[in-house]
């Protein structure tokens, strides 16, 4: 059916010039309208956040559907919010990052990750790029959430990651939080499959094995593992999941906790905030290292609930109790509204205001190598 007066063609002539235009400007209007961005509510999100109960975080986390969820705060979004999102996106930049020309961040530091094979090198964390680091203290080496490739499904990366595969010792543990391009690359998968041991979320195994991994085991929430003397707990985040070939939220997604010899790191992987930063920093008190992610926070009307602002992500970093922390996520792939490399620039402004923070907060760049019992 027709709109009246609009796409009903007078008997015998052809479509009015006169109303073809007024359709047109009246599509245009309500498409803008339609797609225009969503007011967004800092302080009641906040309120919402921080009300969640911490006993959710133990309650089971999967429907009848087979679908994962997060028990204490489900997610609340329209299909339509992409779409609204990709075709209005940079609309509104932060007002701060206007004119921001800082592109890609700080220049990487050679590394070519030798020391990665050499037991009697001291104890430290290496900044791959994006959320890859590589955790060297003792027994296999850690690889968080491998991605070597030049893209993420069909995002490139800006810039390339500090070494390759090649330099990751037979024998490293792998650990996956989630099924995202930029968490689970199947190239990076491939070539570290048949050298390494992968530790990933409930759901995810059958797409590891698939891409070459012969050693793989699946955890849920809460559950541990330990290979080669070092101790591996699945935690909850607030997040989700999707891929091709793998259905919304069929998958599971996780943060990790990483421990050896007194020794605690904690990877935050991809999450929104939430209550269960301040359980984990109760039931794991002394985190030596939070890897938290800083990017992907614009627009905040739709990035919310899954990704954090630099304020959540020095409040989730209060509520851990960590000694050290050092953001992931920014950089290396153009995700936000936000220019790339501007998350690092507003964390380490906000970091300065608070004396607190001196010598706690540690920005790494791509090849960066943070020595975990000081000197650098």
């Amino acid at each position: 059916m027709g709109l009246p007066g609009f796409f009903s063609p007078r008997s015998g002539q052809g479509w009015p010039a006169a109303r073809i235009g007024a359709a047109v400007v009246a599509l245009a209007l309500c498409v803008t309208g339609c797609l225009a961005a969503r007011p967004f509510d800092e302080e009641r999100w906040r309120e919402q956040a921080e009300g969640a109960r911490v006993e959710d975080l133990y309650a089971p986390n999967r429907d009848a559907s087979g679908r994962f969820f997060n028990p204490w705060l489900p997610q609340e979004k329209s299909g339509w919010d992409f779409w609204r999102w990709k075709l209005s996106r940079r609309a509104a930049v932060a007002e701060a990052a206007e004119g921001y020309s800082g592109g890609a961040g700080p220049a990487p530091v050679p590394n070519d990750g030798a020391y990665l094979g050499d037991p009697s090198q001291p104890a430290s964390l290496t900044h791959v790029g994006h959320a890859t680091f590589v955790l060297h203290w003792g027994g296999p080496v850690i690889v968080t959430d491998p991605f070597f490739s030049n893209r993420a499904a069909i995002v490139r990366r800006l810039a390339p990651p500090a070494f390759g595969p090649e330099a990751i010792p037979d024998g490293a543990v792998a650990i996956v939080s989630h099924n995202h391009y930029d968490h689970l690359d199947a190239e990076s998968v491939a070539a570290l499959g048949s050298g390494a041991t992968f530790l990933c979320p409930t759901g995810l195994g059958a797409f590891l094995r698939e891409k070459g991994a012969e050693r793989v085991r699946e955890l849920g929430w809460w559950e541990a593992a330990e290979v080669g003397g070092s101790r591996f707990t699945c935690l909850p985040a607030q997040h989700w999941s999707r891929r091709l070939g793998q259905g919304r939220n069929e998958t599971l997604w996780s943060s990790w906790l990483l421990e050896r010899d007194g020794r605690r790191v904690y990877f935050g992987a991809d999450s929104g905030y939430f209550v269960g930063y301040r359980e984990l920093g109760r039931r794991y008190p002394g985190i030596d290292v939070a890897l938290l992610p800083i990017g992907a926070y614009l627009p905040r009307w739709f990035m919310h609930y899954a990704h954090m602002d630099i304020p959540e992500v020095l409040r989730a970093f209060d509520d851990l109790g960590a000694r050290r922390l050092v953001p992931t996520q920014w950089g290396v792939l153009p995700l936000g509204d936000e220019p790339p490399s501007w998350p690092a620039v507003e964390l380490r402004r906000a970091a300065a205001s608070r004396p607190d923070l001196a010598d706690r907060v540690v920005i790494l760049p791509v090849g960066g190598r943070l020595l975990l019992d000081g000197g650098g």
